[in-house]
């Protein structure tokens, strides 16, 4: 049996785009030339359509064989992201928002195999702390894979091994934070400023008294400011989750030797698209005889 060395370093680019469900929000605001309007719960006067997050990651994973079929990993990383998110309910707008940060992590890998076909399970957690969040947002991936290898006759530490699988992403607990009114307006939507108030206000004169007074405790003073170029702090509570936790993988790899490999990955089904490239640098631990015969 011919096993991989025992420890690497792995350089990971993953760039991802994936719908979100938001489920509930509660908004505040401060700044700006009104009085501070705290966290008020706005789920039932406020609709979105096609929310959509782009993530860029650059990330880094030592790792180890403890057993010939159980890899242990940390992550280490980079992440950029960009929700846009199209308000549909009470006006139509769209906001932004532009966040980075760092991740860290912890995974476990299970594989084995027979002749040329191979199955991997793998696990892992990771903590992103990212700019504007009150605390890190933790995501799990679990993913599963089978694959075929072709080898070499001639040179018999180099070959190919495709798989097609599957991943799902699980995100859970509430993220709150905060982020300047003005960073979440791109330029379409400050060009409708007198367009966007002047629909708000038509609506908020065609509903209730109570729906009126919901949005008198944060929708008003956000859209006031509006006109004054959007100075002031949005507060934030949002519970989400992906649109579609699962979606369908395929990728390869090609060994060069038993030091370096290099892997490609595509998310192809379901909501969520991405694409993985990764380079691999493998080595073993030299260790000095006490005994000698």
């Amino acid at each position: 049996v011919d096993l991989p060395y025992p420890v690497g370093v792995m350089a990971n680019f993953y760039y991802g785009s994936q719908g979100i469900d938001i489920t509930d929000i509660a908004v505040g605001f401060s700044g700006g030339n009104l009085p501070e309007v705290p966290l008020t719960d706005i789920t039932r006067i406020i609709d979105f359509t096609n929310v959509r997050t782009n993530v860029t990651s650059l990330n880094f994973r030592p790792d180890v064989w403890i057993l010939p079929f159980l890899n242990f990993y940390g992550i280490i990383g980079k992440t950029w992201s960009t929700t846009t998110v199209p308000v549909t309910y009470p006006v139509e707008f769209t906001a932004v928002a532009e966040l980075d940060g760092m991740s860290f992590g912890y995974g476990l890998t299970f594989a084995g195999g027979v002749n040329n076909v191979f199955a991997v399970v793998d696990f892992n957690n990771t903590w992103t702390y990212m700019s504007n969040f009150e605390e890190p947002v933790p995501a799990n991936v679990l993913s599963l894979r089978l694959g075929y290898t072709f080898k070499f006759k001639n040179r018999p530490e180099s070959n190919i091994g495709i798989w097609a699988g599957a991943m799902r992403l699980a995100m859970t607990g509430i993220t709150a934070g905060s982020i300047k009114l003005n960073e979440v307006m791109p330029p379409e939507t400050r060009a409708r400023v007198d367009e966007i108030t002047a629909d708000y206000y038509d609506w908020y004169n065609s509903v209730d008294e109570l729906k009126q007074e919901a949005a008198d405790r944060v929708l008003t003073p956000i859209v006031e400011t509006l006109g004054g170029g959007g100075e002031g702090t949005v507060l934030y509570e949002i519970i989400k989750a992906p649109t579609d936790p699962w979606n369908g993988i395929i990728g390869g790899q090609w060994q060069i030797d038993k030091h370096w490999q290099m892997r490609a990955e595509a998310g192809v089904i379901g909501d969520r698209k991405s694409m993985l490239l990764s380079a691999n640098y493998r080595f073993g631990i030299k260790r000095k005889r006490l005994v000698s015969k």
